[in-house]
């Protein structure tokens, strides 16, 4: 993905947030991602996210690792869309977000029409 290139992060008709590419690096997208007042019920979910993960990087306990799967599980089964201009963009796809910056891995290399 070229930098640049922005997506809106949505759930359903909501829109929660954009997310403006700034590098990729292997399978990760980096992006700044500016969060709309509908993102703020969802906010506590992606720092909780963000604080396993750092947690899990520098202890892999296996109980840890559980709870960072189930924190996963939950922002996937929310059902978010990150949709690019022209109508394409991800239904699948794991995402971190931490303040005003976020980081992506679409699970397909190829954007759908949504």
């Amino acid at each position: 993905m070229k930098p640049g290139t922005v997506y809106t992060l949505e759930r359903g008709a909501e829109v929660l947030g954009t997310l403006t590419v700034t590098d990729t690096a292997g399978f990760a997208v980096h992006a700044t991602f500016e969060a709309t007042p509908a993102f703020a019920p969802y906010r506590v979910l992606f720092d909780e996210d963000a604080r396993l993960a750092q947690h899990l990087a520098a202890d892999p306990d296996p109980a840890l690792l559980e709870a960072a799967e189930a924190f996963l599980d939950s922002i996937v089964a929310l059902g978010l869309v990150l949709r690019g201009q022209g109508g394409t963009g991800h239904r699948t796809f794991l995402i971190g977000i931490e303040g005003d910056s976020a980081h992506f891995r679409p699970l397909s290399p190829e954007e759908e029409p949504l």
